[in-house]
């Protein structure tokens, strides 16, 4: 009898990548900063005692990110006022002829005319009513390159009755002020979706990415329904993207920063504080050579970037879809994502509530509250963050997209891993945003309580009481850091809220006089001209001095109900769930009152090549 030989089965090879992708990490870090949360009390309450040396070195590394922070955003509050004043008052096609040489914007001398830049700008939107959509689409069109440059996509959401009629509507009222408007409606019970911004924003971008072969002179643009950007947002973009060498082109995203200057008169003095703040802290880290710009609400992206990151994730992880798709950005392009400040504000609602009386004042502060834990659920980011990051240092992050940059650039390494510096900058910031907040104030609620207890007067270990005192210094730097960076956030919220539409409205003034010269005794000799604005909201809350001084000290306690309270609230939830409800925030309601422009004075048609063949193609303005 002849024995028969079994063949040999391969044996499974368990390499580093097969072991690291089959950890579960997003279920690991998903509660790694309530863990961290939760482990914060007894390390308060018995770590004095029983491990002095280990509370003293934990509670001196959280004051040190809280002085560090407060030094930033005092530096970056002094910049972003300077920087305010510069890009409204700068030329930007001239000084993108001094740039590249260019006789002028559709000079083909040029690879990338300015001209030919495409603005396509999607405007999620839910339940929003027709007032407020035709605010930010007057704001839009009273921009001098909106009838050649601007792309509008109404973002509607097929759950919302009513928004396909609501679409046309604007469409129809807005067709002859713009290259294009059009509407895409985000169908609903997508599979692996959540309902909220990301979402919509990902199905929008696809469908707009659908109307052009090429997309090298586009940049995308998300605004939320609110928000208005004046015409030096969107010239700045142009001026810094077409200057950029086609190899940066691809990897850039524009973060704007900040302010609430709409209806902040018309809320209670913790929302408008707690608002105040979270637009310092936007801008804190938007300085030059920041090299972590993390953009917030309303922001530009290259469209090739947009396609080279697969879009927007729609998933729940991605509910802070600003800082999400910065940081997917960042690891598909391993670090070298390329943002710039600019310095021309998104303009911004406060959350409002309904009702009157004490009774709406109530509701405005529940309606923050519900939006900052919507915020803070953002968190989840943290752990998306470790997961990438431990993928991408092993060389097994399989979503890395080498196509979209060159790596034959001299501007780039070619290694197949993330600068370190880069991505303890990139925690650095996480930190303070997921963690620092609510564990500090834990600590410092805790061991003001449990120290006269556990550590009777006398038996204080000498690490912790050098410590403490240490602390306490810390944070007095910390409120000296506070009131500088407030002293010239006050000076940039009165230019970019106030003083850019007064000098505007001046200079108005100045030409229409019969004897106009460029610097009459209206402006003064020296002032510097401040450039095309556009429309000004309607709506608009001045802040003067020292009127709304409070609201600096309201923080106090508007900082913990509506950052340290709702992140503890957050990361407890997520040892049960990563899906949160999400609500849309109520704003101010306006009345419709669309510009009326006759179908003769502005042509049907928009033939724009600029002399840059094949980027520009005949469309007609509407929906294709």
């Amino acid at each position: 009898m002849i024995p028969t030989i079994k063949p040999e089965l391969p044996q499974p090879e368990f390499t580093l990548k097969h072991l690291l992708l089959m950890v579960p990490w997003k279920f690991i870090f998903q509660r790694l900063p309530g863990t961290c949360l939760l482990l914060v009390i007894p390390l308060t309450v018995f770590g004095p005692a029983y491990s002095p040396f280990l509370f003293s070195v934990y509670f001196l590394v959280l004051h040190l990110f809280y002085m560090f922070n407060y030094l930033r955003t005092a530096y970056a509050t002094y910049i972003g006022y300077s920087q305010s004043k510069v890009f409204s008052t700068t030329d930007w096609v001239q000084k993108y002829m001094e740039k590249t040489g260019a006789c002028s914007g559709s000079d083909t001398s040029h690879d990338l005319p300015f001209d030919s830049v495409l603005h396509t700008i999607i405007i999620p939107n839910y339940k929003e009513d027709l007032g407020t959509l035709g605010e930010t689409l007057d704001i839009l069109a009273s921009h001098s390159r909106a009838l050649t440059q601007y792309r509008i996509c109404l973002a509607m959401e097929e759950s919302e009755q009513g928004s396909v009629e609501k679409a046309k509507k604007l469409v129809k009222d807005y067709q002859y002020l713009f290259f294009d408007i059009r509407y895409t409606i985000h169908p609903i019970n997508r599979p692996g979706e959540i309902r909220g911004k990301s979402s919509n924003v990902a199905w929008a971008s696809q469908q707009m990415a659908l109307l052009s072969h090429r997309h090298d002179h586009e940049i995308l643009t998300v605004m939320d329904a609110d928000t208005a950007f004046s015409a030096d947002y969107f010239m700045a973009c142009s001026y810094f993207y077409c200057v950029a060498p086609p190899s940066h082109r691809r990897l850039m995203m524009f973060a704007p920063c900040t302010v609430f200057d709409r209806n902040a008169n018309q809320v209670p003095i913790f929302v408008r504080g707690s608002d105040l703040f979270w637009s310092i802290n936007v801008m804190s880290n938007l300085f030059p050579g920041s090299p972590v710009k993390i953009p917030c609400s309303a922001y530009s992206i290259s469209m090739n970037l947009v396609l080279a990151v697969n879009f927007w994730d729609a998933g729940p992880e991605a509910i802070g879809e600003d800082m999400h798709m910065y940081l997917k950005c960042f690891f598909h392009t391993q670090g070298k994502v390329i943002v710039k400040s600019i310095f021309s504000p998104s303009s911004n609602c406060n959350i409002e509530g309904s009702g009157s009386g004490v009774k709406g004042y109530v509701s405005n502060l529940f309606a923050r509250y519900t939006q900052a834990k919507r915020h803070m659920w953002g968190s989840l980011d943290y752990g998306y963050t470790l997961r990438r990051a431990i993928l991408a240092q092993a060389g097994v992050d399989e979503h890395i997209n080498t196509d979209v940059y060159s790596s034959k650039s001299k501007d780039f390494s070619t290694g197949p891993t993330i600068k370190w510096s880069t991505l303890f900058h990139l925690f650095l910031v996480l930190t303070e945003c997921h963690m620092l907040p609510g564990q500090l104030f834990m600590m410092l609620t805790l061991i003001s309580f449990f120290a006269p207890v556990i550590m009777p007067a006398g038996q204080v270990h000498w690490a912790v009481l050098y410590t403490l005192q240490a602390c306490g210094w810390v944070r007095f730097g910390g409120v000296v850091m506070t009131a500088v960076a407030a002293f010239f956030y006050e000076k940039y919220h009165h230019w970019v809220s106030t003083g850019r539409w007064k000098q505007q409205e001046l200079q108005n003034l100045s030409a229409m006089r019969r004897d106009y010269e460029p610097q009459d005794e209206l402006l003064g000799s020296e002032t510097p001209r401040v450039q095309e604005l556009g429309k000004r909201p309607t709506l608009y809350s001045p802040r003067s001095f020292p009127r709304h001084l409070p609201d600096f000290f309201a923080t106090i306690i508007s900082g913990f109900f509506f950052g340290c309270l709702p992140q503890l609230n957050a990361q407890l939830l997520h040892f049960f769930t990563d899906r949160l409800d999400y609500k849309v925030a109520q704003k101010p309601v306006l009345d419709y009152q669309p510009l009326v422009v006759e179908e003769e004075t502005k042509s049907v048609s928009s033939v724009v090549s600029k002399g840059d063949e094949g980027f520009f193609e005949e469309e007609r303005v509407g929906v294709a």
